[in-house]
């Protein structure tokens, strides 16, 4: 088409209405926002957390990936929850713990779909407790291993109300994230293998020896030896709230005094009697073929050692 005949059909089809600037931001804007809607849909249509149950106060919710096994979870949790604190709560407002994974970036884009798992206790209020930590797919996609690491979390929003005297004895926490199998086993082998004679006549029956060696009462004997390591101590903490029952939390929290005196009120005995009664516990799970495997003593070494140092470093920053 030529120059002239395109001049005279602009000529004839009449200036044309200018776009008001205002409403031309207000159509970009909204054009911005649905493109944008419609991009999130495409990546989070499967990660919306939904609420899948509730029990004993407590609310389970997941994102699809983790929806099969929150019921689950949710047994496991509930029933490990009393078995240790009643239902007793970090604080009257609730908490709430929720488990990511999926959140993996590369240059500043997300490359996987957030995944996640929840529990909470009512009332779960804006004052409660709230965790958020990242585990990996296959932690969370596991019910047992989901279980614990919810349970090691709550554990440590549990401790955080504790006397501070067990805090300080306690030093690691009370490692709820280790499969209990094998917190009981290391615990076994670390009494058993002990040298101190404090730790030696612990084994033997003697509970001023166990005292010792634990960390709650301190022996006049100069040659006494050292103690346990921190895992014992968290095994023989888990082992008073168990014998004390509905309210050990509880008693624990208003005890004061001495972690010896806190220990006894928890566990609802003397504090000879829990000892000995723990020790029992701990010498039951002895393999009945051949002797203790030595061996075992050094790896506990080193994974207690690795505890402490976690937990020393914590308190350093807290």
């Amino acid at each position: 088409m030529s120059r002239v005949a395109l001049g005279i059909l602009l000529a004839l089809a009449g200036p044309a209405a200018a776009q008001d600037a205002a409403a031309w931001r207000d159509s970009a804007y909204r054009l911005t926002v649905e493109v944008q809607r419609v991009r999130d849909s495409l990546r989070l249509d499967d990660s919306q957390i939904e609420e899948i149950a509730r029990r004993s106060g407590l609310v389970v919710s997941a994102t699809t990936k983790y929806r099969a096994s929150a019921h689950e979870v949710l047994d496991r949790f509930d029933a490990a929850r009393r078995r240790w604190f009643g239902s007793a709560l970090p604080t009257p407002n609730g908490f709430r713990i929720t488990l990511r994974s999926g959140d993996s970036w590369s240059f500043g884009r997300r490359t996987n779909r957030p995944q996640s798992l929840s529990i909470s206790g009512l009332p779960d209020a804006d004052e409660a407790f709230r965790l958020a930590p990242f585990f990996s797919n296959e932690s969370l996609g596991d019910a047992e291993r989901a279980t614990q690491e919810l349970l090691g979390e709550y554990g440590s929003l549990m401790m955080a109300s504790a006397p501070a005297a067990i805090r300080g004895w306690l030093r690691a926490g009370l490692l709820l994230s280790f499969p209990e199998d094998s917190r009981r086993e290391r615990a076994m082998y670390s009494l058993v293998t002990g040298v101190g004679k404090a730790q030696r006549a612990c084994v033997q029956g003697d509970a001023a020896g166990c005292a010792h060696a634990i960390g709650i009462r301190r022996s006049g004997d100069p040659d006494a030896g050292g103690e346990y390591y921190p895992l014992v101590r968290a095994d023989l903490l888990l082992a008073a709230l168990e014998q004390g029952g509905e309210g050990a939390w509880t008693r624990l929290i208003a005890a004061g005094g001495t972690v010896e005196q806190g220990l006894a009120a928890t566990a609802g005995m003397p504090a000879d009697s829990m000892l000995l009664r723990w020790r029992d516990g701990l010498l039951a799970l002895q393999p009945d073929h051949g002797p203790v495997d030595l061996s075992a003593a050094g790896l506990i070494l080193g994974w207690s050692l690795l505890i402490l140092a976690a937990g020393l470093g914590i308190a350093r920053c807290a």
